[in-house]
């Protein structure tokens, strides 16, 4: 294979040997930007993407590094939202994530779930259920917790690192833990939170 010259290097024909790689190696569009650097100009080609396929998004929007996003025409994401490193979105149903949410690195959020009843039959057979998602504004998300289908996490709540969310989440409560529980309310004590749930 001939390597092209600078003078060979047109902007459609760098698009389109970029577009020869990427079906070469079998990678979605989503993937390759996911392996850019973290630098301004390659987090406004992430937003630029995601601004595109999604069924919403507000301005702001700050995308890491290997997020992966199945479904993404099933997601809303408000203004001012980052989403770090390493975090994966499934939406089997729709997810809505307000303004102001940060949200940690290698965060799982999933809407939908296998279906597993039939002991004759196997699970990859048995389908999915899936239930919305609702992720409200000044939202905090720390690193590696999974959100599960069907929660809706109040306005201003925080999701401790590691925490498995199952339930709703009252507005303000900080909850931890596998599953999640409340632990104390934003600026309160955990008689606070305990009154809200």
């Amino acid at each position: 294979m001939t390597t092209p010259s600078q003078e060979d290097l047109t902007p459609g024909s760098y698009v389109s040997m970029v577009g020869r790689w990427v079906r070469a190696h079998d990678l979605s569009l989503q993937e390759v930007l996911g392996v850019l650097p973290s630098g301004r100009r390659f987090r406004r080609l992430r937003e630029s993407y995601y601004r595109r396929v999604l069924r919403a998004c507000g301005c702001n929007l700050d995308v890491s590094q290997n997020v992966i996003v199945t479904f993404p025409q099933r997601l809303s994401v408000g203004s001012n939202v980052f989403i770090n490193r390493g975090t994966f979105v499934t939406a089997h149903a729709h997810i809505t994530i307000g303004d102001n949410a940060l949200i940690g690195p290698y965060v799982i959020i999933n809407s939908g779930d296998h279906l597993f009843g039939d002991r004759a039959t196997p699970i990859r057979d048995q389908g999915h259920t899936a239930r919305p998602i609702v992720i409200h504004s000044d939202v905090w998300i720390g690193a590696h917790a999974v959100i599960l289908k069907g929660t809706v996490l109040g306005e201003g709540s925080v999701v401790a690192a590691g925490a498995v969310v199952r339930d709703d989440v009252p507005p303000y409560t900080v909850v931890a833990g596998v599953p999640a529980r409340p632990i104390k309310a934003r600026g309160g004590s955990l008689a606070d939170a305990l009154v809200t749930c």
